[in-house]
């Protein structure tokens, strides 16, 4: 069970490191600012990983 928990933590880092990524390159693309969003939400999934995989 154990693995299966943290297999799934690790899909919802990736998942929001790739939502940062995502918001990071249509807000440079589009200019609406807000790059800083992208960036912390990109932080916050790897940091994420960091910590699940330590």
């Amino acid at each position: 069970m154990e693995d299966k928990k943290k297999l799934a933590y690790t899909f919802v880092c990736l998942g929001l490191a790739f939502l940062g990524v995502f918001h990071l390159v249509f807000s440079t693309l589009f200019g609406y600012g807000l790059q800083a969003v992208g960036g912390l939400l990109i932080g916050a999934g790897v940091f994420g990983l960091l910590v699940i995989n330590a």
